[in-house]
């Protein structure tokens, strides 16, 4: 599912509009029967409306909603948020219609936007649609205040009005119940500084030509079910162990071994024919005992990492969940990473740490390997930003200096290859408990060994993990998950 700019979506409706033979008031009048479907369904007990207009095609769509809920036997009231003398000819036309039915309509302007009063159960935000590029008004902030403390439930039309698609938004917006956006995710509603206040969204098709869309070029893409299954490799009924790769994880410290034991049994999930752990002496028994089916190699040091001898030739290594920074560590990594700089790499937690700390030792990231921070990682490698939109930005900049694939872990975890950023649909808030991020690393270094192209194993693992977070959660709920339950269920490909 392509991720559009503000450019794109009004190319969208002017193609669709030209090639199906409508008008553009037909195309609103297709949202608003689509946001009314919705409502209709979901918030079927309300019986007061309150629809929040602007004067652009985004308010259109919120007149034509209240002729409709109007019709259906609701209590509507309607106010016109007057930031233009200038309706849209849609906007003006949806009015008039309105207006026929004999529904007041209540200005609001500059002079009595602190004296209004809003009333119903749900609000709909109709105020600013996606073209919306500088701060609103003053006086119009302070309606998105009266929405943001009025009680009700506040269903937003297309973008929360006063958020901006294609850059950083202001500080003051509409806080929405949910969001009923047309068509296609908005950038905005997957990004962290927005997304927070957005606890809810939803595409509806309002029919746009989806050949156009498909022919766009966009920078980002929603991470779906529909574009990973292509991806999975078929298995031969006459494979062997040693068809589906040979997996190397490096890691563990004293205190942190658990996280190797983690990452060693979601390779093994995944599909790796072999695994081999590498850990400090003090890990031995733990990880035979805990992953019976993985093979392990020790460090010379007890409690730390401090050399690494390997007799096989891995197929990927992944390297870093519970590593810790002792300087002899740091010294055999970076030795790892000259010695191994051919085979697939899946970079993570310490290993990330060590490199952030010796900014020399950057230039030794193996091509192609997939790095996965978390947002404090991730800082500590490419240095603070102060947006979303600067945050991708020196992301993707990294990634393309490096050659390397970028997981930037979180809600709607991103990934990017310096030139385009795909978002997650797959996962939810459960999974925010110690050790997740070693599953992922164990999931994406097995698909390394199988054979996966660094960004086929990034999307494939990504998704897969998220879409486990997500079976889980359905099973016993979201505050019982556990990292175990990623690593060990029963999931496969």
């Amino acid at each position: 599912m392509k991720i559009l700019n503000t450019e794109q979506l009004r190319e969208a409706d002017r193609i669709t509009i030209e090639r199906q033979g409508i008008t553009s008031w037909q195309l609103m009048e297709r949202a608003s029967t689509q946001l009314f479907l919705w409502i209709e369904k979901h918030l079927p007990e309300a019986q007061s409306f309150c629809i929040m207009a602007g004067v652009g095609n985004n308010g259109g769509d919120g007149l034509a909603l209240a002729r409709i809920l109007l019709q259906s036997g609701k209590q509507v009231s309607v106010y016109l948020v007057q930031f233009s003398e200038q309706l849209s000819a849609d906007c003006q036309a949806n009015l008039h219609l309105l207006e026929e039915l004999h529904l007041p309509i209540h200005p609001i302007t500059a002079e009595n936007a602190s004296t209004i009063t809003l009333q119903g159960e749900v609000i709909v935000d109709a105020i600013f649609g996606v073209g919306l590029n500088r701060p609103a008004p003053t006086w119009v902030q302070s309606v998105f205040e009266r929405i943001n403390s009025a009680g009700a439930y506040v269903v937003s039309v297309d973008i929360p009005s006063g958020v901006y698609t294609d850059k950083a938004t202001p500080d003051l917006f509409v806080n929405p119940s949910v969001v009923l956006t047309f068509q296609t995710p908005k950038l905005p509603l997957l990004l962290p500084q927005t997304g927070v206040h957005i606890p809810q969204w939803k595409v509806l098709d309002i029919g746009l030509d989806t050949d156009f869309i498909a022919s766009l070029s966009t920078d980002f893409t929603y991470l779906t079910e529909e574009i990973v299954t292509p991806l999975r490799k078929v298995r031969n009924k006459f494979a062997h162990k040693g068809t589906f790769g040979h997996a190397l994880l490096i890691g563990g410290s004293y205190g942190k071994i658990g996280a190797v034991v983690l990452s060693a049994t979601a390779a093994l999930r995944i599909g790796t024919g072999l695994v081999t752990a590498l850990i400090p002496r003090c890990g031995y028994p733990i990880l035979q005992t805990a992953v019976p089916e993985a093979m392990v190699l020790t460090s010379d040091k007890k409690k730390h990492i401090n050399t690494i001898t390997v007799p096989f030739q891995p197929s990927a290594i992944g390297v870093g969940v519970g590593l810790g920074k002792h300087p002899d560590t740091a010294e055999a990594l970076f030795e790892l990473f000259d010695l191994y700089a051919q085979v697939p790499f899946v970079i993570d937690a310490d290993a990330l740490n060590l490199l952030a700390q010796h900014n020399e030792a950057q230039t030794k990231i193996p091509r192609s390997a997939i790095l996965t921070p978390h947002p404090k990682e991730l800082e500590r490698l490419i240095g603070s930003w102060n947006d979303d939109f600067e945050k991708i930005e020196k992301a993707k900049t990294f990634a393309l200096k490096h050659s390397i694939i970028l997981i930037v872990k979180g809600a709607h975890t991103l990934i990017t290859d310096g030139v385009h950023c795909w978002l997650n649909s797959s996962g939810n808030v459960g999974m925010a408990t110690g050790g997740s991020g070693d599953v992922l690393t164990g999931i994406l270094t097995g698909l390394r060994a199988q054979g996966y192209s660094p960004l086929e194993a990034a999307l494939l693992g990504v998704f897969e993990h998220g879409r486990r977070g997500d079976a889980v959660a359905q099973r016993i709920g979201e505050e019982a998950l556990i990292a175990r339950d990623l690593a060990g269920s029963c999931f496969s490909l």
